[in-house]
């Protein structure tokens, strides 16, 4: 929590036109005043308000007073990703075999230990070696790799990679140093490793820039940020996006995979796959359709399902938003939803086709296991289609 005051002592923004989410879901507009170790200061129609940094999710530039995000962006071949999180696109990259320098027009030089890299692209990329080379990021290796591209398709070698001029890179390999020309490599991946510090926020750029912040101050119209992977870099405030602070605080549970699900007993084989409960989609593999707007973020639950999820006491709150998903035709089913707490009802209702969206605000402090349950009067099921959106636990 230190780090977290640390950071809010050394920012002032006053005046800043933003627009600001709170964990809970309010949201309000107005000028940034400052963060302080009481909380973020924002001036609500000549009124202060100040809210605490554990209830703040984000602070966005206010979209209108804010510069075309198009307008004056560099176009780099490089990307940079660092174990942070951070993501840097600077014009021009080298390193030694423990330090990394990375040189960005408008940000200016930035050292990096060479440790703290993830990931570095060399190269443009197109849609289809995008694909080979997030499948390589998705691996989990002891040595380097070394990618280069070959035709239409990319392919490695595993090392240890050192030097990196504007001319070459130097890899060993098998005790043996092979130098490697820099134009026919793609990028590197270094050998996976752990991150020991946890941002207090991420800088969103602008240009797509992303940079977590162990600390930052506000000098004049510019930040001075502090970065996770070590260094520093001032960035205008004309070309911050938003701040997140939401690391780590939310998790969506569309993004939890259940403990254990459970279905009627004794379905037809033709129905079996029906029941599935789905993310983001229905059975028929649809967009979620609540309130007459189609839901990316949501679950599909068919009557007759319990979901379990193992939360730890790790949570506070659960939040979301329920209702009979509408892409039913004109059936008119009514469900009810059970939610449990290590087995005590936090929420019990029916929900009918036809109701208003209906909001969830649960108290989840201390839970370990939660449970979903979905049932019916209707032996039949018939269009018993629940849409659970937007839910999210909350730290």
């Amino acid at each position: 929590m230190h780090h977290a005051l640390a950071f809010a002592a050394a920012v002032c923004l006053a005046g800043m036109p933003v627009d600001v989410a709170q964990l809970d879901g309010q949201r309000l507009s107005g000028e940034l005043q400052s963060l302080t170790k009481s909380g973020l200061v924002v001036a609500v129609a000549g009124e202060s308000r100040t809210i605490p940094l554990s209830e703040l999710q984000e602070v966005q530039a206010n979209a209108a007073s804010s510069p075309d995000a198009r307008s004056g962006t560099l176009r780099s071949e490089i990307s940079v990703t660092l174990r942070d999180g951070s993501v840097l696109l600077p014009q021009q990259f080298s390193a030694s075999t423990r330090e990394a320098t990375l040189v960005h027009p408008k940000l200016g030089e930035l050292k990096v230990p060479k440790a703290a890299i993830a990931h570095v692209r060399l190269a443009r990329t197109d849609q289809g070696l995008s694909a080979a080379w997030d499948a390589l990021l998705e691996r989990s290796q002891r040595n380097d790799l070394v990618v280069v591209r070959k035709g239409e398709a990319l392919d490695h070698v595993e090392g240890v990679v050192g030097a990196i001029t504007a001319e070459s890179l130097s890899l060993l390999l098998e005790g043996r140093p092979l130098p490697i020309p820099r134009n026919r490599v793609f990028g590197v991946i270094y050998a996976s490793a752990d991150v020991a510090t946890k941002p207090v926020c991420r800088f969103d750029l602008i240009d797509g820039q992303q940079l977590a912040a162990s600390a930052a101050r506000y000098e004049g119209d510019a930040f001075v940020i502090d970065l996770v992977a070590g260094g520093s870099m001032t960035v205008a405030a004309s070309d911050v996006r938003r701040i997140d602070f939401s690391l780590g605080k939310i998790r969506l549970l569309a993004d939890l995979e259940p403990t254990s699900v459970e279905y009627p007993s004794g379905l037809p084989t033709e129905l079996a796959d029906v029941w599935k409960f789905r993310r983001g989609r229905n059975s028929r593999g649809e967009p979620l359709l609540l309130g007459g707007e189609t839901r990316a973020d949501g679950l599909w639950i068919h009557s007759g399902t319990t979901l379990r999820y193992r939360l730890g006491r790790e949570f506070r709150r659960l939040q979301g938003q329920m209702g009979i998903d509408e892409d039913i035709g004109d059936c008119a089913p009514t469900v009810g939803v059970v939610v449990r707490g290590d087995g005590r009802v936090l929420l019990e209702q029916s929900v009918s086709r036809g109701d208003s969206v209906q909001s969830i605000d649960l108290d989840v402090a201390g839970v370990r296991e939660l449970e979903i349950v979905v049932t019916s009067n209707d032996p039949d099921g018939i269009c018993e289609h629940l849409d659970l959106v937007e839910a999210r636990l909350i730290k």
